[in-house]
């Protein structure tokens, strides 16, 4: 499930080690590459098992975004919430050990699942320039009642996902036009993915060429031009300056945000914060049709009040948060702007997860997790208590 809080309790944020290889040009269009490199993983990957697979989906230049398109490598996925440092520092090293001849190159992630919305430390935390994976999982058909209606569910699940997954994607069948242009100026270099759950099977028996189970597109995104246009607009409207004339060991300086800025940032423009209502109860609806499962239905409802809630703190900075006369912006930037304009992002990202394709994407089932370049310093830092 998009990962929230339950009554404000704090949680250790899930996380797992991203394995990637890319092909050599030659493999790519070649339909056993995928098996020969997991054949190769399933006999020297001993530490543990992968929790899924992913492949990345290309297509040849001049081709249409929708079609099924070439394995050009591969995503390994390793759950590492509920292992420790240790187990998940022996797992690096046998995978930086591993090689094929048809592997042209290799790359580590930890990816961090995000709770939704941000919790405080997350958001403290949160980068301004970085990556994030949006990943759902198929209904195939969940919810029809029919045959045909369930075959072409899942005959159209991958392809519709394709093309109405990404944010920033132009075309039919996009979701480009949800979002503002400002919105999409903040992400960029999408990437697709089919997803396979391995499920205790062996690796080898993984058919990254037959039907996924999910799809995922990995983003960049940069906020910085967003949280430096709020900061620079808000002056001497959300926050004044402090006075150069007035002396004083104890600063304080009240950042009250409620006010709506001429600026295209301000997250009131972002998608969730219009009246959506209606998607809302479809969602609902849709969840009623496919398991009439009364829990779920209060979990969604409850995660989409606090996705749509639109909150505007007032604040109070004091010298605890560094706060120097003729440094505001800095700190504002920091501790206000900053983490209130990150958790807006990522609502706005899950909303449109939540209520996109509910007949598609299975309700409750979809994440949002960001990826840090591989280090032993971030595998030791999620592992911290919250």
């Amino acid at each position: 499930m998009l990962s929230y809080l339950n009554q404000g309790q704090f949680v250790m944020n899930q996380h797992s080690i991203v394995w990637d290889m890319l092909f050599i040009p030659s493999a790519i269009t070649n339909n056993k590459s995928s098996k020969e490199v997991l054949v190769a993983i399933e006999e020297d990957i001993t530490v543990m098992k992968p929790e899924k697979i992913m492949n990345w989906n290309t297509v040849l230049k001049g081709q249409k975004v929708s079609r099924s398109g070439f394995t050009s490598g591969l995503r390994i996925i390793f759950e590492v919430s509920n292992k420790s440092k240790e187990e998940s520092l022996k797992l690096v090293s046998q995978l930086e050990k591993f090689s094929n001849p048809i592997i042209a190159k290799t790359n580590l992630w930890i990816a961090e699942k995000l709770p939704l919305p941000l919790d405080i430390k997350t958001k403290k935390k949160f980068p301004e320039v970085g990556k994030i994976l949006l990943s759902v999982k198929f209904t195939h058909g969940l919810g029809y009642d029919d045959v045909k209606s369930i075959k072409s569910a899942v005959a159209n699940q991958t392809k519709d996902t394709k093309d109405g997954l990404d944010p920033i994607r132009e075309g039919k069948g996009s979701s480009s036009g949800l979002f503002s242009a400002s919105t999409r100026s903040l992400l960029s270099d999408s990437y697709w993915f089919r997803i396979f759950p391995v499920r205790g099977k062996s690796i080898n028996e993984i058919n990254v060429n037959g039907g996924a189970d999910g799809g995922s597109y990995q983003l960049s995104f940069d906020l910085r031009k967003g949280i430096t246009g709020l900061v620079e607009d808000s002056e001497n409207i959300w926050w004044n300056p402090l006075d150069p004339e007035e002396l004083t060991l104890d600063p304080k300086l009240i950042i009250d945000m409620n006010k709506v800025l001429e600026n295209n940032f301000d997250p009131s423009k972002f998608y969730h914060l219009n009246d959506k209502k209606n998607l809302v109860e479809k969602v609902s609806e849709i969840e009623k049709q496919q398991t009439n499962n009364i829990d779920i239905i209060d979990d969604l409802e409850y995660t989409f009040r606090r996705l749509t809630k639109g909150r505007r703190n007032i604040k109070q900075l004091t010298k605890d948060e560094g706060l120097i006369q003729g440094l505001e912006k800095g700190v504002i930037e920091r501790e206000v702007i900053r983490p209130w304009f990150s958790t807006e992002f990522i609502n706005c990202l899950g909303f449109f997860l939540m209520t996109r394709k509910p007949k598609y994407w299975r309700n409750g089932e979809s994440t949002i997790e960001l990826l840090h370049p591989y280090s032993e310093e971030i595998v030791e830092s999620l592992k911290e208590e919250h």
